[in-house]
Formats: C-alpha cells, sequence, structure tokens
C-alpha cells in the first residue's frame, strides 16, 4: 500500500509540465505567411501543447494551402501523434472538407488513427457520413478493427438515425461486432441491454417515433446525469490526491518545505495549489530570514495562478509578507485583476503591515489614494471592501471619505461605511451618523451605534457633544426597530452613560421586550453601578428593586457588584455592606444556603458587638429556613460553625439560638 501512495504521489508531483509560449516557425515565401508559420508546428512532438495549437489553426483557415497541409498531415499514418492532433482539431471545429481522409484512417492498423478518426467522424451530423459508417461496419471485407471503429464512431454521433444501423448489427455473424453494436448503443442511450437484441427492440420500439426535438431532450438529459456523475467522481479523486498530499506534507521535515511548495505550485490541481498557499502563509509565521524571502516570492507567483481562487487566495495572504513587492502588487491588482481579486487585493491593502523598509506615513498616503480610487469601481464588491479598508487603516484622513459614503445609494456600501467608521469616525462625523440612524438598513444602524461609541469614549468628546450622543442612543433603544440595534444601544450606554441613564437601562429590563435587549440593557445597569464605585448609589437601587419585589435580579446585582468591588482597592472598603445586603437578598428568597457562608464570614469580620449580634441574627434567619425544609443537620452544622462567638452575644440573641439546637435536635431523634 505504502507503494501504491508512493506512486501516486510521484505521478501528481512529477505531472505534465506547463504548456510554453507558442513560438511560430519562421515564415516561408512560397505561401500566405499564417499558413507558412504553421506547417511544421503539427510535427513537433517535442510540444504537444504548440501540436495542437498549430493543428487546430490550421484547420480553422480557410486557405487551399491549409487545407492541402491538413490533408498532407492526415495520410501521415507514420505519425499518429500529427494525425491525432489534426483529427482532435476537426472534430472541435465539425470540418466536414477531411471526411474522405478520414473514412480510410478507419481502416488503419493503428489503433489511436482509428480511434481519432471515429471520433472526428462522429461529430460531423452528416447522415451521408452514417451510411458511409454503417457500410463499413457491415462490409465482412473491412476487417474486424475497421468495422469496430465504424462502429464505434456512430455510437459517439448521437444521432437518432444511428439506432436502426446499430440494432441492424447486433445481428451480426461476427460476436465482436455484436458486442462493438451493444457498447455503442450503451454511448448512444445510457442504458445497458448488452447483446440482447429482444430487449433494444423493445427499446427502440418506444422511442422511434421520438421529434428531433424530442430525442436531443433525451440525449441532454443523458449527458447531464453523465456529466454530474463524472463531476461528483473528480471531486472525490481531487479529494484523495488533496489528502495524500496533506499526509507527505505532514512527512516533510522543515528544512525541505520550501523546496516541496516550488513543487506544489507547478501541480495541475487548483486545489492542491490553494492548499500550498495555506501551507506558506501557516508556515511564514515563524519563518526564519532565510526562509521569508523564497516564501514571499513563491506567495508572489501565486497571485498569478491562472484559477481565480488560488490567486484569491494568494492576494489575501500578502498583507503577512514583510515586502515592499507585495504593497505595489495589491495596488497593481486593486486596478487590473478580476472582481474577486480586486475585492481581494483592496482588503489585503487596508491590513497590509508596513514593511521595515517603508515609512507608515508615505504607506498610508498611498494606500488612501489607491483606494480611493477604488471607490469608483464598477463592481459593489469591490467598493465595499475598499471603504472597509479605509477603516482598517485607522488613520484621520480617512474618515471624511469613508462618511460621505453613508448617504451612497447601495446597502452594501452604506454597511461597509458604518462598520469602518468604527475605527475612524471623528467629531465631523456626527452630523452624518445622527441622520444614518434612520437608514432603513439596520445592520447600517447597527455599526452606526458602534461608531458613536467609539466617540463617546474618546477622551476629546466635550461634555455638550458627549450629552448628544448619549441623548441620540437613549433615542435607539426606545424607538429602534430592530432588537439588535437596541441592543447593542442598551451596551454602549453602559459603556458611555452614567447614572442619569439608570431608570431607562432598568425600565427597559422590565418592559415587555425582546430578550436580547433586556439581557444587554441588564448588563449595561450593573457596569454603570459597578463603574461608580458609590455604595450610597447601589444602595438606593438595591431599596428598589426590594420595593419593586425585583428579588432575582436584586441577588443577581449585588453578586456581581460584590466580586467586581473585591478586585478593586478603590471599592474594597464597600464589599462588607455589599455583601451584607446580598445575605438579605438571599434570605428573602429563603436561599438559606447561599447565604450562610456569607454570614459566617460577616460575623467573623465584625468589627464590634453589636454589628456581631446583627450579622448572627441573620444565622438563626438561615437555620430556621433550613430546619422548615428539612435540613436539621445543617442547621446543627451552622450553629456548631459560629460556635466560639456566641459568648459575645446577648441573653435574648443567645436564647434564640437554643432553640434552633432544640428544634434540630428533636427532628434528628425522630425516626
Amino acid at each position: 500500500m505504502t507503494s501504491f501512495l508512493t506512486l501516486v504521489l510521484a505521478a501528481v508531483l512529477l505531472g505534465p509540465e506547463p504548456p510554453r509560449r507558442f513560438e511560430p516557425a519562421p515564415a516561408n515565401p512560397g505561401l500566405p505567411p499564417d499558413v507558412a508559420q504553421l506547417r511544421e508546428q503539427p510535427y513537433n512532438r517535442q510540444e504537444v501543447a504548440i501540436q495542437s495549437q498549430a493543428a487546430l489553426m490550421l484547420v480553422q483557415s480557410l486557405s487551399p494551402e491549409a487545407a492541402d497541409i491538413v490533408r498532407e498531415g492526415l495520410r501521415r499514418w507514420d505519425r499518429p501523434d500529427v494525425f491525432v492532433a489534426l483529427a482532435s482539431a476537426i472534430r472541435m471545429t465539425r470540418d466536414r472538407r477531411f471526411t474522405e481522409s478520414l473514412l480510410k484512417a478507419i481502416h488503419a492498423e493503428q489503433p489511436a488513427l482509428r480511434l481519432a478518426a471515429a471520433e472526428a467522424l462522429a461529430r460531423s451530423d452528416s447522415v451521408l457520413v452514417l451510411h458511409r459508417l454503417l457500410g463499413i461496419a457491415e462490409d465482412p471485407q473491412a476487417g474486424v478493427a475497421a468495422r469496430q471503429a465504424a462502429t464505434v464512431a456512430l455510437g459517439k454521433s448521437g444521432q437518432k438515425n444511428a439506432v436502426p444501423a446499430l440494432l441492424s448489427l447486433l445481428s451480426s455473424d461476427t460476436p465482436a461486432m455484436r458486442q462493438a453494436a451493444a457498447s455503442a448503443l450503451e454511448e448512444l442511450t445510457g442504458l445497458d441491454y448488452g447483446t440482447n437484441a429482444a430487449a433494444w427492440q423493445e427499446w427502440w420500439s418506444l422511442h422511434k417515433d421520438l421529434s428531433e426535438t424530442e430525442w436531443l431532450i433525451s440525449r441532454n438529459a443523458l449527458f447531464v446525469d453523465r456529466s454530474r456523475r463524472l463531476q461528483n467522481d473528480l471531486q472525490r479523486a481531487e479529494s484523495e490526491i488533496l489528502r495524500l498530499h496533506q499526509q507527505l506534507y505532514a512527512r516533510t521535515p522543515r528544512a525541505d518545505r520550501v523546496n516541496h511548495f516550488r513543487q506544489l505550485a507547478q501541480n495541475e490541481y487548483a486545489s492542491v495549489r490553494a492548499q500550498a498557499v495555506a501551507w506558506i502563509v501557516e508556515t511564514l509565521g515563524d519563518a526564519s530570514a532565510s526562509e521569508a524571502k523564497p516564501l514571499s516570492d513563491l506567495l508572489l507567483a501565486f497571485t498569478e495562478d491562472g484559477v481565480e481562487a488560488v490567486q484569491r487566495q494568494a492576494v489575501l495572504a500578502l498583507d503577512k509578507i514583510d515586502d515592499p513587492r507585495a504593497f505595489d502588487r495589491l495596488l497593481n491588482l486593486l486596478q487590473s485583476g478580476s472582481v474577486e481579486v480586486r475585492a481581494a487585493a483592496a482588503r489585503s491593502l487596508g491590513r497590509y503591515r508596513c514593511p521595515q523598509s517603508m515609512q507608515r506615513g508615505e504607506l498610508n498616503t498611498r494606500a488612501i489614494a489607491a483606494l480611493e480610487k477604488a471607490l469608483s469601481d464598477p463592481s459593489l464588491t469591490v467598493v465595499a471592501e475598499a471603504v472597509e479598508s479605509l477603516g482598517s487603516l485607522g488613520v484621520p484622513e480617512a474618515a471624511p471619505i469613508v462618511t460621505g459614503l453613508l448617504r451612497h445609494p447601495a446597502d452594501a456600501v452604506r454597511q461597509a461605511a458604518a462598520r469602518a467608521l468604527e475605527q475612524v469616525a471623528d467629531s465631523a462625523s456626527l452630523p452624518a451618523l445622527y441622520g444614518a440612524l434612520e437608514d432603513p438598513l439596520p445592520s447600517v444602524r447597527f455599526h452606526v451605534v458602534g461608531a458613536l461609541a467609539r466617540l463617546g469614549q474618546s477622551e476629546g468628546m466635550d461634555s455638550p457633544r458627549k450629552q448628544e450622543v448619549i441623548r441620540r442612543l437613549e433615542q435607539v433603544l426606545v424607538r429602534d426597530g430592530d432588537p439588535g440595534v437596541r441592543s447593542r444601544a442598551a451596551t454602549v450606554l453602559g459603556d458611555v452613560g452614567s447614572s442619569a441613564q439608570l431608570p431607562l437601562l432598568w425600565q427597559r429590563v422590565t418592559a415587555t421586550e425582546d430578550s436580547r435587549v433586556q439581557v444587554k440593557a441588564w448588563g449595561a445597569f450593573v457596569d454603570i453601578l459597578s463603574r461608580s464605585g458609590s455604595w450610597a448609589l447601589v444602595n438606593q437601587w438595591d431599596q428598589t428593586l426590594a420595593a419593586q419585589q425585583a428579588h432575582s435580579r436584586r441577588a443577581e446585582l449585588l453578586s456581581e457588584i460584590r466580586n467586581r468591588w473585591s478586585k478593586a482597592e478603590a471599592t474594597r472598603q464597600h464589599v462588607d455592606a455589599v455583601t451584607a445586603a446580598l445575605v438579605q437578598a438571599h434570605l428573602v428568597q429563603k436561599k438559606w444556603n447561599q447565604a450562610s457562608g456569607l454570614i459566617i464570614e460577616l460575623a467573623r469580620k465584625a468589627p464590634n458587638d453589636a454589628e456581631l449580634q446583627r450579622r448572627l441574627r441573620w444565622l438563626v434567619v438561615a437555620a430556621t429556613q433550613a430546619l422548615d425544609e428539612g435540613k436539621s443537620q445543617e442547621a446543627s452544622r451552622l450553629i456548631r460553625e459560629v460556635e466560639d462567638l456566641l459568648p459575645r452575644v446577648g441573653a435574648e440573641l443567645g436564647g434564640e439560638f437554643d432553640l434552633v439546637r432544640q428544634r434540630a435536635a428533636r427532628m434528628n431523634s425522630q425516626p
């Protein structure tokens, strides 16, 4: 098995050499220049591509001299390569001028000549040729090989008129001819009845009255099915080849990978070349200085690949190489590539890192100029990518260009402009951003809210303009028709707002609202309270939530505040007060198990006996709740946890603890 895989990979890696550029022969003054230049080219067996191209040009020529050269080549049975090249050209053009030469070749001894002649004759669409082929197939003096070749041509013709001829051959006295006729019928119809003449006759009786149009429709359906099957087979084969290459790559030493990539660059399968691009990008991440240059060369070479998908992938990777040539290549492709390649070049240009040999300012100036020019591209895909790249550059000069595109008629461009402004918006963009909050496209409004967040958080924004930004965001939170936009407005208010926004955020949490908006509004509510660092403000809202019996939200708020404040030096002094409020929130919900640990922690930190008694009274409540749930052992455990603190409490509280002990003991003694 190993040797087989090795052979397969060798065949792939050492596949056909890419065709060289066609170079016509020197002109012969005795013939017209175009024909004279081509006379010798079909005989160039070392250059198959040139041979085929010259044969096609000769057949396409209408000059008598070219036709004579073609006939001469068709008589050269000693040069099968010349005959096959010319016959293939005749087949492609369906040229009937050379029918006689092809019919003679049906009798050739070489199988390659007979097959090439048969395939060319099959495409002639001539009833006369069909009759001539049938005559050869039925002629016992013609020889079995010639008769079989004629039968093959009848099967490949696709003509309805060929069916009766092939049916007659099923009764031939020669087994080889009967089998050839069956194979031709299968090729013609897609059915496999073998040499069963009765089955074929029954089928023909149902189809012989079809019109030519109906016959062609059925043939088209056959070819569609066959094409689909072959395409699936090809995809499976390419997948297997790619898998084998992946196995080979995994075993390739790091030192040999650059040479391996050079071989893959010549591979005939686009999927393998695309995989090579991915591997090069992966290798660039930790490439040494000696590896970087050849890897960059390969990646630049891949940007000229003949398959658009491979070329596009390579262009998208150019932003990862530290080479000024990559920048120049992107500028060139942005103007001259296909739509997908231009779009890829625009995207890479915005993310291109500055090589050490280039100045960042100069690079940005050239990139902005190129991207601004790309805004006039006829493809909206390219325009949208150029807009986003202007944002990716992150330079102030791009802001006015992008801002103006918020009024572009194309949805994709406005969306790209809004997304770009999240990175480059400045105070001059505010009027356009406010106007874009009314854009009919939710995705545009979504990113405009993000751009306003950028401005609202900038240190250079003065108070009046910041307040106007917040006011606009509040309007979006309440009025926008899309829950995604409203939820982002809530999040942004949490980032840029203050305690003044808390009532509105709480209102959106409790209103009949989309769950996404409620979640984001609640998160913003908690963020503002946490950021305030004010226990008085938190306590105020704790009481408000308690009065509204929002016990679950109250506990969630206090728990999050406690967690955040305990990590910051400035707010750590308020943690005990928050914890005390959280304990009460848990006890209101009878969540004694969650409250008890916090109570014991607070009791051991009590600054005086009075505060100790207040905190231990919460523990009596927690233990009582545990007893009410039948958890007597848990209640006893809670009392034991603070046994050493009880001598410091008064008689009244001590009596309450005794009552809890006695009740727990009675419950424990019951069977």
